[in-house]
């Protein structure tokens, strides 16, 4: 695997990232907090993306400030990203009979 470049650009508020997990059945929507540059033959989370998104797990007394490509490798084989969300859109086309979790809704 290739190194991502060390360049982060600030997300605006609102951005997230829907990750499925097939495995447990269900969606997870994180915020993006940065966008990190990819060198041309590295890896991304976003197939052709020139970049790659870096999110927040705000776990309490454990948060995890991570790229996406990082994130997924802990996660069962076959997650994905799902779809990038900007602010204001709704995520969509979310398998039958899998759980959205959205730690920020209500």
């Amino acid at each position: 695997m290739t190194t991502p470049s060390s360049t982060y650009l600030p997300a605006p508020n609102g951005w997230r990232i829907a990750l499925g997990d097939p495995e447990n059945r269900d969606m997870t929507l994180v915020p993006v907090i940065a966008w990190q540059s990819v060198d041309q033959k590295a890896e991304s989370s976003i197939d052709g993306s020139p970049l790659e998104p870096v999110v927040l797990f705000d776990n309490t007394k454990e948060p995890i400030i991570s790229t996406v490509l990082e994130s997924l490798g802990g996660w069962p084989e076959g997650s994905y990203v799902h779809q990038v969300l900007a602010p204001g859109t709704e995520l969509r086309d979310v398998p039958d009979g899998w759980t959205v979790i959205d730690p920020y809704q209500g």
